[in-house]
């Protein structure tokens, strides 16, 4: 078995078996101090963006956000981490410029290009990408970010709207929903039957919204999306499960061992999900919350 299937076995098994062990009725959501306009959660880091452009970092100790000192970003992505890895951590500022944040000294370094979209995966394809980190201009033009050589590598076959990673996986929407799956053998993009308004990788599924809110769930024996629900406003999916917003604002859990989505009491606008870290989620107030098992 290959360290990526070794690796996630072990960690899926973890995650059902605490699921199993804690009653549904028991699991919820909990309010953070703070307010913030998104989060993202990797698998050990979680950063946030107030209204204000401050970026916040979570500390797990002592379960709250701490500023990061200079920082004006409007969009920060965590991911990619592993058992034998930090997760990355990068940001957008309200021009495009792009930043990654330093380790050492807490804060986020300007790297120099322009993105209107950036985001985060574990990489297991190449020593030159042990993250897997693509970008979309404001032209949709594709980016994936070499460690070899420290630029962004361009000249992809489609032009996306939206672009998706995770599980060394990655997936990407162009403007009239047409859904494209990333070739690694062939370095390039090839086309999904189907259309969505929304994509999400997880460990080893995708999971996609249409124009009418119905959520899918891709099937790799049939090559196709499948409708598994409906009334939802975001699915997102990460090691840490696969979840539902509703379109009222409720929150649903996919529960893989009946197939279906169990809902856990609260409203939520958006929710982010780690991979290890957590799952977190912010309200119309911009109320922080994050998921918990007692």
């Amino acid at each position: 078995m290959s360290r990526k299937n070794t690796y996630w076995s072990v960690l899926l098994v973890l995650v059902c078996c605490a699921g199993l062990v804690v009653p549904a009725s028991a699991q919820q959501f909990l309010q953070v101090k703070g307010t913030l306009t998104s989060v993202s959660a990797g698998s050990n880091e979680i950063f946030g963006v107030d209204s204000k452009a401050v970026v916040w970092r979570y500390h797990a100790t002592t379960k709250s956000f701490g500023k990061i000192a200079k920082a004006s970003l409007v969009n920060v992505v965590v991911g990619g981490g592993t058992v034998s890895q930090l997760d990355e951590v990068w940001g957008l500022n309200a021009n495009g410029d792009v930043y990654r944040f330093n380790y050492s000294t807490k804060a986020f370094d300007p790297f120099g290009n322009s993105l209107a979209q950036i985001v985060i995966g574990a990489g297991y394809e190449d020593n030159c990408h042990p993250y897997e980190i693509w970008g979309l201009n404001s032209a949709g033009n594709v980016f994936r970010y070499n460690y070899c050589t420290n630029f962004f590598d361009a000249g992809f076959n489609v032009l996306l709207t939206q672009v998706a990673t995770g599980g060394g996986d990655v997936w990407g929407l162009t403007s009239s929903g047409q859904i494209f799956h990333y070739n690694f053998a062939t370095q390039s993009f090839a086309q999904v039957s189907g259309t969505l308004t929304q994509i999400s990788v997880g460990v080893n599924d995708v999971w996609g919204l249409d124009s009418s809110t119905n959520v899918f769930r891709y099937d790799p024996a049939t090559q196709k999306f499948n409708k598994v629900g409906g009334n939802a406003g975001q699915v997102a999916a990460g090691g840490d499960g696969v979840w539902v917003v509703g379109a009222s604002n409720d929150i649903l859990r996919f529960d893989s061992s009946s197939g279906t989505f169990v809902q856990i009491t609260g409203i939520l606008e958006s929710v982010a999900v780690g991979s290890g870290s957590g799952v977190f989620g912010i309200n119309s107030a911009h109320q922080v919350f994050t998921f918990v098992r007692p």
